[in-house]
């Protein structure tokens, strides 16, 4: 409930700045009131309904014993930080790439030819 909670709590701030605005790209208050209904019979009781079934649920029991003895865990080969920036280096790049050319079709009205391109990025 908290992420589609927020996202609808952006969603009334940004809708009433157009209302106020008298713009034509505000929701219209029917269908704003739809979400809302959608919201809390859908995603409100599903979130409770999971939260009693893990409350509910047996602990974890794991199949096989740690070892009682401690001992020193070794130092990683690379630091954290430079793993995190080679793991977010492809998605980002071709994410990036994508956006670049789907936006660039939309606002220069350009065509766009990059299909292939696309069903690449979909199969990463």
């Amino acid at each position: 409930c908290f992420f589609p909670g927020i996202v609808f709590i952006i969603l009334t701030v940004l809708n009433f700045l157009l209302w106020g605005r008298k713009s034509t790209g505000a929701i219209p208050i029917s269908l704003y009131f739809i979400l809302l209904s959608l919201w809390f019979c859908i995603s409100v009781p599903l979130t409770l309904f999971g939260g009693f079934l893990g409350t509910r649920a047996e602990p974890i029991q794991y199949p096989v014993r740690t070892n009682q003895i401690p001992r020193e865990i070794p130092a990683g080969k690379y630091p954290s930080w430079l793993l995190v920036l080679a793991a977010g280096t492809l998605p980002f790049g071709t994410l990036f790439i994508e956006l670049f050319f789907i936006l660039s079709s939309i606002w220069l009205g350009r065509f766009y030819y990059v299909f292939g391109f696309l069903f690449i990025v979909l199969l990463l």
